[in-house]
């Protein structure tokens, strides 16, 4: 087990790339915090599935829309771990309104969920990992439209092309206190509810969509000492997506 004793926490972890990340994680023997907004359920379920494995976790509400609810999320997940080893910035929003139509409040809204709380949430556990003396471990989740604009995604790929810069500042910044922090950019990786495959997947060299898991094996990767020298990077993990532009 890869992470046996570690104290996560992945953010949005109810579906998809989060709950994938929470599994896999747990099933390498870390202790998780996950975190919802409105899904309840579907965050129940991810604690369920690790819990019939074997693993331990527990899910914890979340606004993240103000800075107090950020500081409330962490001092619970702390209350609940004791520390944390590693934190996963999986949460954040998305929409491709046409960019006549994106109003103040939509563009905030994203920011802060996409953008602010990674940061304040990393400052947060942070500084309980330069208290604590934890080598510790920060992990963005992104996107290849933070590199490369596309129609309709002005404030998402906004959003992650400033996580991308986020992560790296950051990295220097806390390099010094053997904190890594770095960011993984999926390319085309649906739900798993999602029936209709977008045509962009015939661009795509590897030949198919990506899967949560995909995600997930990369999370690994940067979470274990596998990749103890890796600080301060985006790794692109697409298929080849990216490349063929």
């Amino acid at each position: 087990m890869r992470l046996k004793g570690e104290k996560v926490i992945v953010t949005g972890a109810n579906r998809s790339i989060g709950k994938a990340i929470a599994e896999l994680f747990a099933k390498e023997g870390a202790e998780l915090v996950i975190s919802y907004r409105s899904d309840k359920k579907g965050a129940e379920e991810t604690v369920q599935r690790i819990q019939k494995a074997g693993g331990t976790a527990k899910a914890l509400h979340a606004d993240f829309s103000t800075y107090a609810g950020i500081e409330q999320f962490y001092h619970e997940s702390v209350k609940a771990l004791g520390w944390v080893d590693i934190l996963v910035n999986n949460a954040a929003g998305y929409n491709t309104l046409d960019f006549f139509e994106l109003k103040p409040q939509d563009f905030e809204q994203l920011l802060q969920v996409s953008l602010m709380t990674p940061f304040f949430l990393s400052q947060l556990v942070a500084k309980g990992m330069v208290q604590g003396q934890i080598a510790g471990n920060i992990i963005n989740i992104s996107s290849i439209s933070g590199a490369r604009p596309s129609l309709n995604r002005v404030a998402h790929a906004s959003g992650k092309a400033a996580l991308n810069m986020l992560t790296q500042c950051m990295a220097l910044e806390l390099a010094r206190h053997r904190i890594r922090v770095n960011a993984i950019a999926p390319g085309y990786t649906p739900y798993e509810d999602t029936a209709e495959l977008d045509p962009a997947v015939n661009d795509i060299p590897l030949g198919r969509p990506g899967v949560p898991n995909d995600q997930a094996s990369a999370a690994l990767f940067l979470a274990t000492e596998e990749s103890s020298w890796i600080t301060g990077q985006v790794l692109t993990v697409d298929g080849g997506h990216s490349v063929a532009l």
